[in-house]
């Protein structure tokens, strides 16, 4: 994948959700989404990322990456690389929310192995 076309590290607190949402909607206003889809991807944001610090054990700082394709956008929550993270959820709790998350963008993964997430990717297609 290539270099992030916004990265932005927040300590992993909630009291950082209005800077994420406002670098958020400037990621997203780039791509020139609309004000419907910038509301909606800000909100998988905010909820992906109060799913990382939500963690019975979470990172301290949370990295948000945007990445532009030609006909796509990739967003990236993770804590620190290295950091272990107990989730406290299981699976039928995470698919639940997936699928809001999947409701809110246009696709989303949670990469959730040994008891603990690793990643979340949100994408929004550009070409619709």
């Amino acid at each position: 994948m290539c270099d992030p076309l916004i990265q932005l590290i927040v300590p992993a607190d909630q009291s950082m959700m209005l800077v994420i949402r406002l670098a958020t909607a400037g990621a997203l206003a780039r791509a020139q989404l609309t004000v419907d889809a910038i509301d909606d991807l800000k909100m998988a944001v905010e909820e992906a990322c109060t799913l990382m610090i939500s963690q019975e054990c979470p990172p301290t700082k949370l990295y948000l990456e945007f990445f532009r394709r030609e006909s796509a956008m990739d967003i990236h929550v993770h804590g620190e690389p290295g950091a272990v993270c107990v989730c406290g959820m299981d699976e039928g709790e995470l698919d639940v929310v997936c699928a809001i998350l999947n409701a809110l963008s246009d696709a989303a993964e949670i990469d959730f192995a040994d008891g603990r997430i690793r990643n979340i990717l949100l994408t929004k297609d550009l070409s619709r």
